[in-house]
């Protein structure tokens, strides 16, 4: 019942508009800059690299981080926020229930991708990785869901959900740029945002 109360209340208030951009409450696609990010709880992450280099930076990329941020009534964790040329391009956060809830109810069910399954632990009982994914076109941006379910590289249990949200046309501009941390099951699906 409180869930049903939750989420006909952010019926009345959607986190996402088109007409505003795409994005997750206040955090727009092309439209936020980091000037604009005014929450205490987003830290700046330490500068992202090339991809296979240790010190060769990517000086037009900034990341920055809140373990937990509150919008209209859904707390969302690990949001990660990504700007190129100080414009936000990309969103990845966790996708638990209620904010599949809300998502599905304004953009509606996804398109399902290929399920992957993937052996990433050598030890004899390891459980394959599972990864289940779907996705959204949303004007110029594309929104990706991704479940994963199994045993992962270090050989332990593992059970998330993660919904990034970019722009292609950004993200294979910085395509070189290691953001792996943020989703490491992009690769593994074949994504290459």
């Amino acid at each position: 019942m409180k869930y049903l109360l939750l989420f006909l209340f952010l019926l009345s208030y959607p986190l996402y508009s088109q007409s505003n951009g795409v994005g997750l409450g206040p955090f727009r696609i092309g439209i936020m800059t980091p000037d604009s990010l005014h929450q205490p709880s987003f830290q700046e992450q330490e500068l992202v690299v090339v991809k296979g280099t240790l010190a060769l930076p990517c000086t037009n990329i900034r990341v920055f981080k809140a373990d937990t941020v509150e919008l209209q009534g859904i707390t969302i964790a690990a949001l990660f926020l990504v700007f190129h040329e100080n414009r936000l391009y990309r969103i990845t956060c966790e996708f638990d229930e209620p904010l599949q809830t809300v998502f599905v109810a304004q953009y509606g069910k996804g398109q399902k991708r290929p399920t992957r399954r993937l052996a990433l632990c050598d030890q004899r009982n390891a459980k394959r990785l599972v990864l289940e994914s779907e996705s959204w076109q949303l004007g110029d941006c594309v929104a990706l869901a991704i479940r994963a379910v199994g045993t992962n590289a270090r050989c332990e249990p593992e059970q998330t959900s993660r919904l990034t949200i970019a722009r292609p046309s950004v993200a294979a501009i910085t395509s070189e740029c290691d953001l792996e941390h943020l989703d490491a099951y992009f690769e593994g699906i074949g994504v290459k945002y």
